[in-house]
Protein backbone atom coordinates (compact mmCIF):
# COMPACT_ATOMS: atom_id res chain seq x y z
CA UNK A 1 0.00 0.00 0.00
CA UNK A 2 1.27 3.46 -0.89
CA UNK A 3 1.34 5.54 2.27
CA UNK A 4 3.07 8.56 0.74
CA UNK A 5 0.64 10.56 -1.45
CA UNK A 6 3.49 12.65 -2.91
CA UNK A 7 5.04 9.48 -4.39
CA UNK A 8 2.59 7.70 -6.68
CA UNK A 9 2.81 3.93 -6.96
CA UNK A 10 4.75 2.67 -9.96
CA UNK A 11 4.07 -1.05 -9.95
CA UNK A 12 2.20 -0.87 -13.26
CA UNK A 13 4.50 -2.74 -15.66
CA UNK A 14 3.00 -1.32 -18.84
CA UNK A 15 5.11 1.36 -20.50
CA UNK A 16 3.54 4.78 -20.35
CA UNK A 17 5.86 6.63 -22.70
CA UNK A 18 8.87 5.83 -24.84
CA UNK A 19 11.43 8.56 -25.43
CA UNK A 20 14.43 8.55 -27.72
CA UNK A 21 17.30 10.68 -26.40
CA UNK A 22 20.68 10.70 -28.14
CA UNK A 23 19.96 7.37 -29.84
CA UNK A 24 19.10 5.71 -26.52
CA UNK A 25 15.54 4.74 -25.87
CA UNK A 26 14.03 5.32 -22.46
CA UNK A 27 10.80 3.78 -21.20
CA UNK A 28 8.83 5.78 -18.65
CA UNK A 29 6.89 3.59 -16.23
CA UNK A 30 5.06 5.76 -13.78
CA UNK A 31 7.70 8.05 -12.28
CA UNK A 32 10.58 5.72 -13.15
CA UNK A 33 12.75 6.11 -16.27
CA UNK A 34 14.40 2.96 -17.63
CA UNK A 35 17.31 3.09 -20.09
CA UNK A 36 16.64 0.31 -22.59
CA UNK A 37 20.31 -0.28 -23.46
CA UNK A 38 21.27 -0.83 -19.82
CA UNK A 39 18.33 -3.18 -19.27
CA UNK A 40 19.13 -5.09 -22.47
CA UNK A 41 22.75 -5.56 -21.45
CA UNK A 42 21.68 -6.82 -18.00
CA UNK A 43 19.16 -9.23 -19.53
CA UNK A 44 21.71 -10.57 -22.03
CA UNK A 45 24.24 -11.12 -19.22
CA UNK A 46 21.59 -12.89 -17.14
CA UNK A 47 20.69 -15.14 -20.09
CA UNK A 48 24.34 -16.08 -20.67
CA UNK A 49 24.82 -16.82 -16.96
CA UNK A 50 21.64 -18.90 -16.71
CA UNK A 51 22.36 -20.88 -19.88
CA UNK A 52 25.84 -21.68 -18.59
CA UNK A 53 24.58 -22.60 -15.12
CA UNK A 54 21.80 -24.81 -16.52
CA UNK A 55 24.28 -26.57 -18.83
CA UNK A 56 26.66 -27.23 -15.92
CA UNK A 57 23.85 -28.50 -13.72
CA UNK A 58 22.60 -30.88 -16.40
CA UNK A 59 26.09 -32.40 -16.54
CA UNK A 60 26.06 -33.11 -12.79
CA UNK A 61 25.36 -36.63 -11.55
CA UNK A 62 22.46 -35.56 -9.35
CA UNK A 63 21.49 -31.93 -9.89
CA UNK A 64 18.88 -30.35 -7.68
CA UNK A 65 15.69 -30.44 -9.74
CA UNK A 66 14.27 -27.54 -7.72
CA UNK A 67 17.25 -25.30 -8.48
CA UNK A 68 17.30 -26.42 -12.11
CA UNK A 69 13.59 -25.63 -12.50
CA UNK A 70 14.14 -22.23 -10.87
CA UNK A 71 16.99 -21.38 -13.25
CA UNK A 72 14.93 -22.53 -16.24
CA UNK A 73 11.98 -20.37 -15.16
CA UNK A 74 14.32 -17.39 -14.71
CA UNK A 75 15.79 -18.01 -18.18
CA UNK A 76 12.34 -18.18 -19.78
CA UNK A 77 11.42 -14.91 -18.07
CA UNK A 78 14.57 -13.13 -19.28
CA UNK A 79 14.07 -14.46 -22.82
CA UNK A 80 10.47 -13.27 -22.75
CA UNK A 81 11.54 -9.73 -21.81
CA UNK A 82 14.23 -9.74 -24.51
CA UNK A 83 11.69 -10.87 -27.13
CA UNK A 84 9.26 -8.17 -25.98
CA UNK A 85 11.96 -5.53 -26.47
CA UNK A 86 12.72 -6.93 -29.93
CA UNK A 87 9.04 -7.16 -30.91
CA UNK A 88 8.44 -3.55 -29.90
CA UNK A 89 11.53 -2.38 -31.80
CA UNK A 90 13.19 -1.19 -28.63
CA UNK A 91 16.43 -2.97 -29.54
CA UNK A 92 18.08 -4.06 -32.75
CA UNK A 93 18.81 -7.75 -33.18
CA UNK A 94 20.64 -7.45 -36.47
CA UNK A 95 17.87 -9.46 -38.11
CA UNK A 96 15.96 -8.10 -41.05
CA UNK A 97 12.39 -7.21 -40.15
CA UNK A 98 9.88 -9.55 -41.74
CA UNK A 99 8.14 -8.08 -44.74
CA UNK A 100 4.50 -7.38 -44.01
CA UNK A 101 2.02 -7.62 -46.83
CA UNK A 102 -1.24 -5.74 -46.84
CA UNK A 103 -4.52 -7.26 -47.91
Amino acid sequence: MNTNPSKPRTNDASPKKIANTNNEKIIAIGQQRVHVNAVTTKIQNDIAFLEDRIGRMKNMKAPSQTVLNTYQAMLESRLSVLHWLEDHEMISTGKRPEEKTGS
